[in-house]
Formats: structure tokens, C-alpha cells, sequence
């Protein structure tokens, strides 16, 4: 157990850090995205949904508990490898990669990151913060498609949108940097978990994408 602290306390144990828990935010956003796509069969279907979940709240407040956890950890840590970065002069933040020869998707990382951390705020401050302090069970549908909180709002769509491209790249660049930080790069398993990897980057972000696209501009809002 000793030993555990001054690893987790170097750089390769903050990189370390921040690859598992990019990798098990991945893993939430999957299950998310698997919920939100509910939306596309309607109304009813939707509000039946988001309503079941508020009949377990005590269990999703200790696993909202437990996202929080896992995104200060990976915030903060990247935050410091960042700082310490810059401070050396010599390699990015989540990688060994010499910064000139770097490619434009690591040397964004902080500000993508940046970038999708207002994002959150957004969305926790609107969608999340609503579905808490409504009492009324079959609003959240609406609240989502056509509310001046939801993709009603043009403003809040063109966030939605322009986040989840940045997201796309900034996961892209993040699986690189996770394999390569827990020595996986080159390894069969690295290859396959490569491969696997596309789901997240892509076809995650694309999801939501999708439904912001969908309602908030093809709908127009409705």
C-alpha cells in the first residue's frame, strides 16, 4: 500500500490515472448514449425511461457520485500533467511524444478538454438540473426536443453539436494515449482494444450527435 501513493504521485501514475479513468467515463458515456437513444421511439417511451430511473434515485446519486469521482480524478490529473508540460518544455501532457512532432490532436487535448468541461457544465446546469426539479413525469421529453433548455434553443443544439465533433477527437487521441501509457500500443490486445476503440471516438459521439441534429435542427426545435 505504501508503494501505491508515490506511483500514483509521479507522472506516469497521474497518465496512468487519467487513462483508466477516461476509460471508465467511455464506458458511461456508452450506457448514456444507449439510454438517450430511447428518445427516437417517442414520447411515451421516453418518459417511461428517465421516470423508472427516478424510482432508483438513491442508486444513481451514489453512481452520479462515483462519475464525479472519476471525472475530478481525470481532470485534475490532466491539469497537472498540462502545467507540468509546459513547465519542461519537452513533451505533451499524456504522452512521450516530443511536442514539435507532436500531432494537432495531442496538443489540443487541454483545450478540447476545456472545451467539453463548459460543455458539461451546460448540460448539468440545463437537462440534469431540470429533470431533478420537475415534478412533472411526462415533461421530460419536451424539455429535450423543444424547450428553450432543450434543442428548442439553437444556441444550446450548436453547443450540443459543435462538442460532441471535439469529443469524437479529443477520445480519438485519448484511446491512443491510454494504450500507450499502459503499454498496450504494440500488443495484440492493444490492437484489438484499438480497433474496439472506434466505438467510443465515433460511434458514441456520433449518437449523440445525432439527436441534437435530429431534433434540434432537422425538427427545428420540435
Amino acid at each position: 500500500m505504501s508503494s501505491i501513493k508515490p506511483f500514483l504521485s509521479s507522472t506516469i501514475g497521474k497518465k496512468v490515472l487519467v487513462a483508466v479513468t477516461g476509460i471508465l467515463f467511455c464506458l458511461f458515456l456508452l450506457f448514456h448514449l444507449t439510454n438517450n437513444l430511447i428518445i427516437y421511439t417517442g414520447e411515451e417511451n421516453f418518459n417511461f425511461l428517465v421516470n423508472s430511473l427516478e424510482k432508483i434515485k438513491p442508486l444513481i446519486r451514489v453512481l452520479e457520485f462515483a462519475l464525479a469521482s472519476i471525472l475530478i480524478v481525470h481532470i485534475s490529473n490532466s491539469v497537472y500533467l498540462t502545467i507540468q508540460s509546459k513547465r519542461s518544455g519537452s513533451v505533451t501532457s499524456l504522452s512521450d511524444t516530443k511536442k514539435p512532432n507532436a500531432p494537432l490532436s495531442s496538443r489540443t487535448m487541454f483545450l478540447t478538454g476545456s472545451i467539453l468541461f463548459i460543455f458539461l457544465v451546460v448540460h448539468l446546469s440545463t437537462f440534469w438540473f431540470n429533470f431533478q426539479t420537475t415534478d412533472d413525469h411526462s415533461a421530460y421529453y419536451n424539455m429535450v426536443t423543444n424547450s428553450a433548455i432543450g434543442f428548442g434553443n439553437i444556441f444550446i443544439t450548436i453547443l450540443y453539436l459543435t462538442a460532441m465533433v471535439i469529443l469524437g477527437f479529443h477520445l480519438k487521441h485519448g484511446f491512443s494515449s491510454a494504450l500507450q501509457t499502459l503499454g498496450l500500443k504494440d500488443t495484440s490486445l492493444g490492437r484489438v482494444i484499438n480497433a474496439v476503440a472506434i466505438v467510443f471516438w465515433l460511434f458514441v459521439p456520433a449518437g449523440f450527435f445525432s439527436i441534437a441534429f435530429w431534433f434540434g435542427i432537422l425538427n427545428g426545435g420540435k
